[in-house]
């Protein structure tokens, strides 16, 4: 019988709460501790599952028996706190981005490296149901070579953290949306991105809010990445996924429809009631238990930060980067 998680929680925001309830449901995890620099926060979050509350990582990290940390913190602080899980030695889950620096992954890295323990980033687009589907068809064969992909997010809302906005903190549009792109993509189509080209959107006194990205890749597909963010109004988010390949075309849409067209026809998928964000915590418990199957970690972390830093550096150089340069 497999052994209940005891898990901590680094970050009691949105992400932070929508975790620790995604972990209890999946029956093997028990929120043991909560962290946060806002300790009222933390003592709300806490106080839902009996948990101790910390204002800080290294309090968290040093509660007795800690089996596993999810970290959800401002991306500036995924060092810090995986720093701190490493000496504890309790198996780590870090939401994407990895972290903000190409040596800040290179010290995570090492620390993985020198842990027998899971390290695994939480790129939960790889745990949707539409996604999967989507990555069996391509991996099939059935469309043939892919060589076109579009890929948009368009969100807007008036409350956010103030560090999203932070270009120090980590925050920007490419920070916070574009690790999820350059994963899924390289994950759908089995190849890494050669070369990286950008155009943002930068108010004063802010980090970007919009940015077109363009990338190459070793299959010799090439892509569009649309990413923008509004601050001063609500809206329903717009997402759309298409890829073409030689014999069809792929689509997935923000209803969480899954659309394939081929000379053979059109197949339509909804995968709307399906839980995500529990199949991940889901494959972490599984990763924790040794269950050998495969799950992103620090290197697929790593890679798409690459990609990310080069579009950042490419918006300001105004020509094309490498993502390992």
């Amino acid at each position: 019988m497999a052994t209940t998680i005891r898990l901590g929680v680094l970050g009691a925001g949105i992400m932070g709460r929508r975790v620790a309830a995604a972990a209890v449901g999946t029956g093997r995890f028990e929120v043991v501790a909560v962290a946060d620099a806002d300790r009222v926060r933390a003592e709300s979050l806490a106080g839902e599952y009996g948990a101790s509350a910390h204002g800080g990582v290294a309090d968290l990290c040093a509660v007795p028996d800690l089996d596993a940390v999810y970290v959800g913190l401002p991306h500036a602080l995924h060092l810090e706190a995986c720093a701190a899980a490493a000496a504890a030695g309790v198996h780590v889950l870090v939401d994407k981005p990895l972290c903000t620096t190409a040596a800040e992954a290179d010290r995570i890295g090492a620390l993985a490296a020198a842990s027998d323990r899971v390290w695994m980033v939480g790129f939960s687009y790889r745990y949707r149901a539409e996604w999967q589907r989507a990555q069996q068809i391509i991996a099939g064969g059935e469309l043939g070579l892919p060589y076109f992909v579009l890929d948009t997010a368009i969100e807007a809302y008036v409350s956010t953290p103030g560090w999203y906005w932070d270009a120090a903190a980590g925050g920007g549009t490419i920070q916070l949306q574009s690790h999820h792109s350059f994963d899924r993509i390289a994950w759908l189509i089995d190849s890494d991105a050669t070369g990286v080209s950008c155009r943002i959107v930068r108010p004063p006194g802010s980090a970007e809010v919009s940015a077109q990205i363009s990338a190459t890749y070793r299959s010799g597909l090439v892509a569009g990445i649309s990413l923008s963010f509004g601050r001063t109004y609500d809206a329903v988010p717009r997402t759309l996924f298409v890829l073409q390949a030689e014999r069809g075309m792929l689509e997935i849409d923000e209803d969480r429809t899954l659309r394939v067209t081929t000379a053979d026809g059109v197949l339509t998928e909804s995968h709307a009631d399906d839980d995500w964000l529990g199949h991940e915590l889901g494959a972490f418990a599984g990763a924790v238990d040794g269950d050998g199957f495969p799950f992103p970690g620090i290197a697929a972390g790593r890679a798409a930060l690459q990609c990310a830093l080069a579009a950042e550096r490419a918006a300001t150089s105004d020509s094309w980067m490498v993502p390992d340069a």
